[in-house]
């Protein structure tokens, strides 16, 4: 079997995987949830504006800093939301998995590994 065909089994297996399937459901039921949506877009577009600020060399004031990390508070206290990144962390986690797996297979020593034990094949 190719490198190639190895790849397309590997990309099979991860999209049959309990850990995608579980975070494509939490992402339509958060998308499907109107208070989500709002505390997600009230965010993103704080964020943004803060971030454009910062991108001029203005620091942001202690103030804007607490109105954005009550909007975060906010966004992460739905449990559309939460529920989402917790299965897209579970995922992520899956991918630096195979990731340090594949590198340590070639000789590249994985990066900030935060395993307990030696289940992602890090060493531990």
């Amino acid at each position: 079997m190719s490198i190639i065909e190895k790849a397309r089994e590997l990309g099979n297996s991860l999209s049959a995987s309990k850990e995608l399937n579980t975070m494509r459901e939490a992402e339509k039921m958060m998308m499907e949830n109107q208070e989500a949506r709002d505390s997600i877009a009230q965010f993103d577009e704080k964020q943004r504006a803060y971030q454009a600020i910062q991108a001029q060399g203005v620091d942001l004031t202690e103030k804007q800093i607490k109105e954005l990390e009550d909007l975060e508070f906010k966004m992460l206290n739905n449990p559309y939301v939460y529920n989402f990144f917790k299965a897209q962390q579970e995922f992520q986690t899956i991918l630096e998995s195979i990731n340090n797996i594949i590198g340590e297979a070639i000789g590249i020593k994985p990066q900030g590994c935060g395993c307990a034990d030696e289940s992602c094949g890090c060493g531990g």
